[in-house]
């Protein structure tokens, strides 16, 4: 696997190595001392918040906890940086973190086969990310975190784009401003560059596993009433490679998510409703300006102490695009199992997932709109198959067979819902044309496991594999595809 070219690297890349050391130097002090800390921390230290790496947003970390704590008598480093006092009474203070990535990448029979100029390629992905979180008192706060996202050498189609290159800009920059409304209720007015992180993230999360993970720019407003309701208003950012990215009005995003606790029954509710304005798109042979409007619902919990656990999701859209009228519809359900097995902690479960398709190209539009997902989460790890016009079931396995050590097996299998329209990508495109009436489209067996070094490094690595099926077969290059990939990351 080739990862690095014989090439001279360019002046970025070097500037972006001297980062990744720069972070990743204090681990290597620190590792043993953490690693120790891990197996068994002192009963007197502070209860920390834990890192919201993956797709939860470093925002959401409340360092609060550490108001009032001897940092120089902590196990961590780090400690130091998240929580500083810059008044005397402490209600001024300032967070500080960040994130140093490095993952390599490789595919083999890319799109399957359907790559120029290579088809089997392997490059390294860098990505780093430093945050600033500023609070003065409890009711204002700002908070600004810059990314810097580099690929070397990526020669499979489309080569680096915007997907994978985002230099020195902007991921998130905010103000929030907090309005208490009794002992238990408060409003939080937030304004400002953000990432939106709603529910389970099928349709809306920023996509951490994503090189370049995607945020909007406009305002919400956040509030606490027993339920967390939030309605907003958007527009997404458009990534551009070597300038400062800037939101457009071509897209705008808004809405309301609300999400809490059903109190009749032991489990959770998320109800939204979320509308999309894009200026230009295509559906099935149907274009022009896209309004659709997304009404869902999702609830989960667990079955009383049997071990089982549930998730059911479910939306419907409608709208125009063009002249079209929008009639289309998404489905998820999930019934998972703990086994009783304390020392592997191992849990499975069965998936069925469907959302619908367009039966007739050039008319009124039937294709479900996945609109903004976190991708990578679901429907395979190679990162094919999006949530439109699709048939899913699916099925997987996790176990704990060591402290830190978590390792999965899932096993997908795809269809089209309509044999009129195309199979599409993780980020809406058309991935094949629907020029065939097969439905079969293949199948993905994904092996992934991560594990936590310290509390601060974590590595990961998989392996996925798409079985091409008819569908692929019928309608252009049909190579099964494979894709390998290794990441260590560091976090403060």
């Amino acid at each position: 696997m080739r990862l690095f070219s014989p090439a001279p690297p360019p002046r970025r890349l070097g500037l972006a190595v001297v980062m990744s050391v720069a972070l990743l130097l204090p681990s290597l002090v620190h590792s043993v001392p953490l690693a120790r800390a891990q197996a068994g921390q002192p009963p007197n230290e502070p209860k920390r918040p834990a890192y919201q790496i993956g797709s939860a947003g470093r925002f959401n970390e409340d360092w609060s906890v550490l108001r009032g704590v001897d940092l120089d008598k902590t196990d961590d480093f780090w400690d130091r940086l998240k929580f500083i006092p810059l008044s005397p009474d402490q209600n001024v203070w300032l967070t500080v973190g960040g994130q140093a990535r490095e993952r390599g990448e490789y595919f083999r029979q890319f799109l399957f086969g359907n790559s120029e100029p290579k088809q089997s390629d392997g490059y390294l992905l860098s990505r780093y990310r430093l945050s600033a979180d500023l609070h003065v008192t409890r009711y204002f706060r700002m908070f600004a975190e810059g990314r810097s996202a580099f690929a070397l050498d990526r020669e499979l189609v489309g080569g680096r784009t915007t997907a994978f290159v985002d230099e020195f800009d902007l991921m998130n920059g905010f103000a929030d401003v907090m309005i208490p409304l009794g002992q238990q209720a408060s409003v939080t007015l937030r304004g400002g560059r953000q990432e939106l992180i709603f529910g389970s993230q099928r349709l809306v999360g920023p996509g951490d596993f994503t090189q370049v993970p995607r945020a909007f720019e406009g305002g919400a407003a956040i509030g606490q009433i027993g339920w967390t309701i939030t309605p907003f208003w958007t527009q997404s950012v458009v990534i551009d490679k070597y300038r400062f990215n800037e939101s457009t009005s071509d897209l705008e995003f808004f809405g309301v998510f609300g999400t809490g606790p059903l109190h009749v029954l032991p489990v959770n509710l998320d109800l939204y409703w979320l509308d999309a304005n894009n200026k230009t798109t295509t559906f099935n042979g149907t274009p022009g300006r896209e309004h659709r409007h997304t009404l869902g619902g999702r609830v989960w919990g667990k079955i009383g102490a049997t071990g089982l656990d549930f998730e059911v999701e479910g939306a419907a859209q409608f709208g125009t695009v063009g002249r079209g009228d929008i009639a289309a519809f998404m489905t998820t359900g999930v019934l998972g199992y703990t086994l009783p097995v304390a020392s592997l902690s191992p849990r499975v479960y069965v998936e069925f997932d469907y959302a619908s398709g367009d039966d007739r190209p050039g008319r009124d539009v039937g294709t479900f709109n996945q609109l903004y997902p976190n991708a990578h989460s679901f429907l395979g790890y190679i990162d094919y198959i999006g949530r439109q016009n699709l048939i899913s079931p699916n099925a997987g396995i996790t176990i704990s067979p060591i402290q830190g050590l978590t390792l999965s097996l899932q096993q997908y299998f795809f269809w089209r819902a309509s044999d009129r329209d195309a199979v599409y990508n993780k980020s809406g495109g058309v991935l094949r044309a629907g020029t065939s009436r097969d439905r079969y489209v293949g199948a993905e067996t994904d092996v992934y496991a991560t594990y936590n070094f310290t509390r601060h490094i974590l590595g990961y690595a998989g392996y996925s594999r798409f079985f091409t099926g008819e569908f692929l077969d019928k309608t252009g290059k049909d190579k099964d595809s494979d894709f390998y990939y290794v990441a260590i990351q560091y976090t403060f």
